[in-house]
């Protein structure tokens, strides 16, 4: 986020960027401030908000009404993904790009918590990444056509399990393959409930020069509302 900050301001030096960083972590937003200075962002740029990205309306309300915005979240783990996703509906259908990370965590539900609630247990990975109560599995109608009613969630635990460290015993090939395909089927589930849901043109891309056999989750999630400039750019973008 802030690369993208200092590169844009850079070669549009006219128009007024903003970056709001937003993390469950107050010491991760210390450490970006941090960063943000050493590459001498524009006065500023950047503002930070300690809040579980659960918390759309308080989020919402950190950004400046006459603002057009544009979420963008990088390895947000499980559910978290999710939820970025919803804060861009939440942001008058913001476009989105989303680069998640690992998928089953979002299987593990937030005991007695409901979405907003900003009392995240913060030693507790699998905690502030599992889903609230208004994230279901799988997301869209699309993948749930899909799989057996009787069996659907064993099915969509085991595709989220397989995502995440592939499925055994295989060679590494084969290993890297499955986790590849089911990623895909994960992140196409995300992808088309934003299109049934909200009315958004989406595309699933990978990140350029990302190499699988180091990290395995380079999907770029990339949605904007149809109609929109930005969908229209969107989908302007050659298919790699």
């Amino acid at each position: 986020g802030i690369a993208l900050a200092g590169l844009f301001s850079a070669q549009h030096p006219n128009r007024d960027v903003n970056l709001l960083a937003v993390d469950v972590n107050n010491q991760a937003l210390r450490r970006l401030d941090q960063r943000s200075q050493s590459i001498q962002l524009p006065s500023n740029t950047l503002q930070t908000c300690c809040a579980d990205l659960a918390n759309y309306k308080h989020i919402a309300s950190q950004i400046p009404s006459n603002r057009k915005v544009i979420v963008v979240s990088l390895h947000a783990c499980g559910a978290a993904s999710d939820m970025a996703m919803n804060l861009a509906f939440q942001c008058n259908d913001a476009p989105f790009v989303i680069c998640p990370c690992c998928t089953a965590k979002s299987l593990t539900k937030r005991e007695n918590r409901s979405s907003g609630d900003n009392k995240v247990d913060m030693a507790a990975s699998f905690r502030r990444s599992g889903s609230t109560a208004d994230i279901e599995y799988p997301r869209s109608c699309w993948l749930r056509s899909k799989l057996q009613p009787a069996s659907m969630t064993d099915q969509y635990t085991l595709l989220a399990k397989v995502a995440d460290v592939g499925l055994g015993p295989q060679t590494p090939t084969q290993q890297r393959l499955a986790q590849t395909r089911a990623k895909q089927i994960v992140e196409l589930d995300r992808l088309m409930s934003a299109s049934e849901s909200s009315g958004y043109d989406v595309r699933l891309m990978r990140m350029q020069h990302h190499d699988p056999c180091v990290y395995g989750k380079g999907e770029l999630l990339l949605g904007a509302k149809l109609g929109s400039v930005a969908a229209r750019v969107l989908m302007e973008l050659p298919c790699r």
